[in-house]
């Protein structure tokens, strides 16, 4: 009888803790190391894994399980700790609490002895299956796959065990983005394709028909991306690209990335670590993605140099404190990327795209209400996009206080946040310490307020938009202003 109300016991708090939701969660760990082998199926469009990942416990308290989740199609066929014994583990195709369309492979490892704070965890993985993309989630960029043409292994698809749950809110609270690892990776393809990473390349092998490649990361990352196709690679100084283009037109290339470079390094100073950057070419629609070595750009981007060089400005940006940050590092990447075709040639192109990103405000402004009642600083709390209203926002910032004091900012904010990160309105509040001019008006519009939304409608063009904020920011603090 005892045995039997144990058993029931234990099957109710099994049933209980499986029923608890993720939201109910704080997510405790975060990847320390990956050492992983991939074996690249051609013909089945298929990949098997196996590798040891390292966690370590980044929180105050024990933590009794390893949250894990992986694509949809990829499977776990076993979990061993350090000295090979079996881990107790389960996994199912779970969707997002919090976005149900996203579906992933949620496993989780249970502890039998609870891993204390700052304590490491070993385990050896084996997982395999299919990648077919997520653009049903309305992720359309993502549609990785396993092909003869070309092949991605990266985050966004989850093709790597990520440590996180199947809830974006939990996630963003535990800021896991601030967490970076170490890796060691080993890809094995069909010979005559490359393996393209922004890592160091450790070896390069060909036997039997199957060519070997092993990269580990030159600076802690956050992301991997690894790239297969029939590319060619050139170099020029510490900028290398991955590129099926013409050879001129790949060398032109690194002569722009090496000239944007240098232009970014007079701006804002030089980059507190440069070990060399990487631009790996994938198929049009496929995204781009900068980590602190290497960035993914789209074929249509190898062409369009304004996308060259917003990726590039990323590179002075410091890591988001904010758990739901509204992206302005996304909007001084669209200024600066128009910005930089105006200085490479294309003079009068700045203002130009401005006025015409005014007209675009304008009718996204009168489709869609939220813009009216959210300001600046809360975009991320809403999902609204920063690209465009970041862009016309630091464009008048730009004009509001002088080329170079805009750029002694920008480069001194990167130098002084680079270790910790920042905040968005230690942002606001570092620019209006070291402006030249009063901001206060112009930050309580744009960065507190949704009144900046009013003047972009009102406004027929930037020059009236400009002389508005420059007449307001020219007024002493102590003074009235409505």
């Amino acid at each position: 009888m005892s045995k039997l109300i144990v058993f029931l016991i234990a099957m109710l708090t099994s049933i209980v803790h499986a029923q608890v939701s993720f939201s109910q969660r704080s997510l405790q760990l975060a990847a320390h190391h990956y050492t992983l082998n991939y074996d690249i199926n051609i013909e089945k469009r298929s990949l098997v894994a196996s590798g040891v990942i390292t966690v370590i416990n980044t929180s105050k308290k024990n933590a009794d399980h390893i949250p894990l989740r992986l694509y949809r199609l990829l499977s776990v066929s076993s979990l061993l700790d350090s000295k090979g014994n079996d881990l107790e583990f389960t996994q199912r195709v779970l969707s997002n609490e919090d976005w149900p369309v996203l579906q992933t492979n949620y496993i989780e490892i249970k502890l039998d002895t609870p891993l204390k704070p700052n304590q490491l965890f070993q385990f050896q993985i084996n997982f395999d299956g299919l990648l077919r993309g997520y653009s049903e989630t309305g992720m359309n960029y993502v549609k990785d796959n396993i092909s003869r043409e070309f092949s991605i292994i990266r985050m966004d698809a989850l093709a790597y065990p990520l440590v996180t749950y199947p809830n974006d809110r939990v996630n963003k609270k535990a800021k896991f983005w601030l967490n970076t690892y170490e890796y060691d990776v080993t890809i094995n393809v069909p010979e005559g394709l490359v393996v393209a990473n922004g890592g160091e390349l450790l070896s390069h092998s060909t036997r039997n028909g199957v060519s070997t490649y092993r990269y580990v990361n030159k600076l802690p990352a956050w992301r991997m991306d690894f790239a297969v196709a029939n590319y060619q690679r050139y170099s020029k100084g510490n900028y290398s690209v991955f590129s099926w283009e013409s050879q001129q037109a790949s060398f032109q290339l690194l002569e722009k990335i090496a000239a944007t470079f240098d232009l970014y390094t007079k701006w804002f100073g030089p980059l507190q670590k440069d070990l060399g950057y990487t631009f790996i070419e994938v198929p049009e629609d496929y995204g781009a993605q900068a980590d602190v070595t290497a960035v993914i750009q789209d074929a249509k981007g190898f062409k369009e140099l304004d996308r060259v060089y917003h990726e590039i400005s990323h590179q002075w940006n410091v890591k988001t404190l904010d758990t739901y940050s509204p992206r302005w590092n996304e909007g001084l990447a669209t200024f600066l990327e128009e910005l930089t075709l105006d200085k490479f040639g294309k003079s009068g192109h700045l203002r130009t795209q401005t006025e015409k990103n005014l007209l675009h405000l304008k009718k996204v402004i009168k489709e869609n209400p939220l813009y009216t009642k959210t300001a600046f600083i809360d975009y991320g709390k809403h999902g609204l996009n920063s690209y465009i209203t970041g862009m016309v926002f630091f464009h008048l910032l730009y004009d509001l206080v002088g080329a170079k004091k805009f750029n002694e900012v920008m480069g001194g904010f990167y130098r002084t946040y680079y270790s910790t990160g920042a905040t968005t309105e230690q942002f606001v509040q570092y620019i209006k310490k070291f402006a030249n001019v009063s901001l206060e008006h112009f930050f309580e519009e744009w960065a507190y307020s949704s009144k900046y939304s009013k003047r972009l409608v009102y406004f027929k063009s930037y020059t009236q938009l400009y002389e508005f904020y420059k007449s307001k920011n020219q007024i002493k603090p102590t003074a009235h202003t409505d």
